[in-house]
């Protein structure tokens, strides 16, 4: 997955880890998750098809380099690991799509 230089994790050194099947694949440092605040609405989404943390970021945040936000939603698994037919949890920095009914009938 891209890091963008403006990414948190822009200046961490890449290095070589092996995933389940036993591949080795670039990667960088875990560092200390941060949740979103509590007042922050959070989505949960359970993933399909090929679905992975890029197309999240971009469906959700409009930005496939963003990957990293949702990574952090959740408990530790290697960003690519994230099975079809998991629950993720993706944080809404600016609760973008959130509905809340002021009036009543």
């Amino acid at each position: 997955m891209p890091v963008s230089l403006t990414s948190r994790y822009g200046k961490v050194p890449v290095h070589r880890a092996t995933d389940a099947d036993g591949t080795s694949r670039p990667t960088i440092g875990i560092r200390p998750t941060s949740p979103p605040p509590p007042a922050t609405a959070v989505y949960r989404h359970v993933l399909t098809g090929a679905e992975t943390l890029e197309y999240l970021a971009w469906r959700y945040y409009g930005r496939s380099d963003a990957w990293w936000r949702i990574a952090e939603a959740n408990r530790l698994v290697f960003p690519l690991d994230f099975p079809t037919g998991r629950a993720v949890e993706v944080a809404s920095p600016n609760d973008v799509g959130r509905i809340e009914r002021t009036r009543s009938f």
